[in-house]
């Protein structure tokens, strides 16, 4: 213990421990404002509250603070090698404890580091912003964020330096951790920070909190790994790297230490329980002989546990086949499945069932089913397709919660059924209400609608419901009660109702007067929006961003000013763009064939809504970012030397794969339209949309089918 202090006070006297602390401070209280440094429009301008101070400290300060105490770790036990006294503290005292004990001494101070960091970052967020302060946040953060983020740096630097006795060799490797960490996409690899950009206001931390434990228990263990392995090739005396290893190795408690870490590694990350490889829509093979005429989920919701369990009845007409395949969620464990009321067994390979059927017409399947859902691996707090939480549910179709059939979609097929949740939560269900019953603590939301698709999500929150009245439609409009200072000010209901204003004058009535449009807010953790039948999502940003927003909008129009009317312009076309999909991908389905979907007429009637509503000048910016996003991919080397794709790393190619059909669907195709309005005329365009919708309701549409509607030729909209 005296050795211990002795450390504590030799470091304190160097002055570099406060020069570290006093670093450690700037850092997170300059962090406050890192979501508007970032180059992330979604995250300008959010509203201050403790979650996003917090968060946004530990995040900034964690990532020059693990870095200079790795550096401060590597320069301390490098010193006596430096000056040359190691010998001599070695003839004196055990230099392998004295090793360990500087390095204790390190994580005493990076705890202190912690602390007053976070005390600073407190009371500017009290005394400054007069902001209250919910402590929960800011004890998460601070100590299973940036803490740990220290403490790794320190485990493992150190490792190094043991394993390798070179001060350069064993910073250089850490720096080389240090950035794989923080460009990785995989959650389980981010040990400096997370890979969160932001924690959500509107549903909390628990949708992504576990996946942030588990990742720093892996990183315990990989640190003590590397640590540990560093102890046993640390050199002893004169001795070389062979020599000191043989001597090491006779410690039986370092061994076991080396073996359960190393092992706990191993064991965790093959284990990871959160998240999945999801299978995408392009690899899926589609039995043409089977067509889905029905579905019917009873679903219950758990938002304690983060758990579902249902029954799904799915009615079939078959034309041939002897199996049907369905796409399911690996956290779902399927308790019984029945074919036409006789229970059947079933193969499962990862991510899908085959389940045998009689070569008969009609089909019918009962799929019983429950547990947690996986989400995306690569997704995990920026495109999350799905989650269940406490005070949130957010199940997008992709996410195969509901499991998929790989079969044709019927003309029609008949969905009816019910989600239950806790009575405290609001559900947002497709089609239409039919009725609600409470049973006990939980809701039973009963709903039924006729669909082309058998798309179907479930969305629930702490919802604030408001009705907006425009001629005999029925909008009903969901968000956060923690948002509506916002909601109000920016007129956002105003201008929903002035998007199916300008729809239903230009493309046509809306699809439907039986199911009501229902728009929701959802958490930052899916950013953007979505539009499944008559429901669509958006990312809780354009409803939560800071007071200095109030200032876009005047009393006659919008007042141009900076980047806060580009942030406002991004959401407003991100919500037009939804809805526009009630047009074209739920009144007429789109088969998309690239550049030609369903996005591409979605951006172009966005923008035409931006140019009727704002005018030619902030419209004019979303085509030059279109225009220059085009031709940027279009100079991509391997895109434009396709056999050379195959010579690439598989994950890099298909990110660009990935990266060009966004382009085209997003940004090519809604120039190609606005090069056939030019041909043709606005006004005669116009007509021609909307004659196309009206020709088309409920229908399929191509791209050869719309362009000889159009009276346009494919040479006549290419753009060069």
């Amino acid at each position: 213990m005296s050795l211990f202090k002795n450390e504590i006070k030799l470091m304190l006297k160097s002055k570099m421990i406060v020069f570290l602390i006093l670093v450690s401070c700037i850092a997170a209280t300059t962090g406050i404002n890192s979501l508007n440094m970032s180059n992330d429009f979604d995250l300008f301008y959010i509203r201050r509250s403790s979650s996003t101070i917090a968060f946004g400290a530990v995040r900034f300060g964690a990532s020059i603070c693990a870095l200079l105490f790795g550096l401060f770790t590597v320069l301390t036990l490098d010193k006596d090698k430096k000056k040359r006294s190691k010998g001599i503290i070695e003839s004196n005292i055990n230099y392998h404890r004295l090793m360990i004990i500087r390095i204790l001494a390190i994580v005493f101070y990076e705890v202190i580091a912690t602390i007053i960091g976070m005390m600073a970052v407190i009371a500017i967020q009290k005394f400054v912003f007069g902001i209250p302060i919910d402590i929960f946040y800011y004890l998460f953060n601070y100590w299973i964020i940036f803490f740990p983020s220290l403490l790794f740096s320190t485990l493992i630097v150190s490792g190094l330096y043991l394993l390798t006795d070179s001060l350069d060799i064993s910073f250089i490797a850490l720096g080389i951790l240090f950035v794989k960490s923080l460009t990785s996409n995989n959650y389980l690899f981010t040990w400096v920070q997370t890979n969160l950009d932001i924690i959500s206001d509107f549903a909390g931390i628990q949708p992504v909190g576990q996946t942030i434990i588990y990742n720093r228990l892996l990183w315990i263990f990989i640190s003590i790994s590397i640590f540990g392995v560093g102890l046993l090739f640390k050199r002893r005396y004169e001795f070389n790297l062979k020599e000191s290893f043989l001597i090491n190795i006779k410690s039986k408690i370092l061994i076991l230490l080396v073996v359960i870490a190393v092992l706990g590694s191993g064991f965790t990350y093959i284990k990871e329980p959160y998240t999945m490889e999801l299978i995408r829509n392009m690899e899926t093979n589609i039995d043409e002989n089977i067509s889905l005429t029905g579905l019917k989920p009873e679903i219950i919701f758990d938002n304690e546990k983060g758990e579902m369990y249902g029954r799904v009845l799915y009615d079939f007409i078959n034309k041939g086949s002897d199996s049907i395949t369905f796409h399911t969620n690996e956290g779902l464990n399927i308790d019984s499945i029945k074919v036409n009321g006789k229970e059947v067994k079933y193969r499962e390979n990862k991510g899908k069932i085959e389940i045998p059927i009689s070569n008969i017409e009609e089909i019918e399947i009962m799929i019983s089913y429950g547990g947690k859902v996986k989400t995306d691996k690569n997704g995990v707090g920026r495109g999350m397709p799905g989650y269940i939480s406490k005070d949130s549910i957010y199940l997008l179709e992709n996410s195969n919660w509901i499991f998929r059939p790989l079969v044709k979609e019927g003309d029609s097929i008949k969905i009816s059924g019910y989600y239950s949740a806790p009575e405290y939560l609001t559900m947002v269900v497709p089609g239409r209400l039919i009725a609600t019953e409470i049973e006990g603590q939980l809701k039973k939301w009963i709903f039924e609608y006729n669909s082309h698709t058998a798309d179907i999500g479930a969305f629930a929150g702490i919802y604030e419901k408001h009705q907006i009245n425009f001629k005999n439609m029925n909008i009903e409009f969901y968000y956060s009660p923690r948002h509506e200072e916002y909601v109000q000010n920016m007129k956002i209901e105003e201008y929903i109702k002035n998007m199916m204003k300008y729809y239903i004058e230009n493309i046509g009535d809306y699809y439907s007067d039986i199911y009501p449009l229902k728009v929701a807010e959802v958490a930052l953790y899916k950013r953007g929006g979505h539009s499944s039948e008559n429901v669509i999502t958006i990312s809780e940003n354009m409803l939560n961003r800071d007071k200095a927003m109030y200032s876009v909008i005047g009393d006659d129009n919008t007042q141009y000013r900076g980047m806060d009317i580009d942030i406002f312009m991004s959401d407003i076309s991100t919500i037009a763009h939804e809805i526009a999909h009630q047009w074209w991908g739920t009144g007429v389905k789109v088969i998309e064939d690239s550049p030609w979907s369903c996005e591409g007429l979605a951006q172009y009637m966005s923008y035409k809504y931006i140019q009727s509503e704002f005018g030619d000048m902030e419209s004019n910016l979303f085509l030059s970012r279109w225009e220059s996003r085009v031709r940027e991919l279009n100079n991509y080397y391997y895109l434009n030397n396709s056999e050379m794709l195959d010579k690439i790393n598989e994950k890099y190619r298909k990110s660009l794969e990935m990266e060009k059909l966004q382009s085209e669907l997003y940004y090519l195709m809604p120039i190609k339209l606005l090069n056939g309005e030019e041909v043709s005329g606005e006004k005669e365009f116009l007509k021609g949309i909307a004659k196309v919708y009206k020709s088309y309701l409920y229908k399929d549409l191509t791209y050869e089918e719309f362009l000889k509607e159009m009276n346009l030729s494919k040479e006549a909209v290419e753009f060069e």
